[in-house]
């Protein structure tokens, strides 16, 4: 079983539940922590918002709650914000996807 996820210069360590990025560590809520590492666990891939609230929330249905937008925002602003290149993507239509290279 893997014990750290990587994508450009983010990694995450399963083990230990800490994550870096570019050799510094970036602390997460735990909401943070697991929806990063859904993202990371289906990296080039889009996930819909659906299918984050039912992995991450363990919530069966798509509420119109905005949980799923404000996770993310906090999430780029942790993530991408002082760091090249950004690694969150909206892919519109669909949902999101943690990717390194141009959705």
């Amino acid at each position: 079983r893997e014990t750290r996820l990587n994508m450009a210069d983010l990694e995450m360590d399963i083990v230990r539940r800490t994550v870096t990025r570019g050799g510094r560590r970036i602390d997460l809520r735990p909401k943070e922590y697991a929806l990063l590492e859904y993202l990371m666990r289906n990296s080039d891939r889009p996930v819909t918002r659906s299918l984050i609230i039912e992995h991450v929330w363990d919530i069966h249905f798509d509420s119109i709650s905005n949980v799923v937008e404000v996770h993310i925002n906090s999430l780029r602003h942790k993530i991408d914000r002082e760091f090249a290149p950004p690694l969150i993507h909206t892919v519109r239509g669909v949902g999101y996807m943690l990717t390194d290279k141009p959705p």
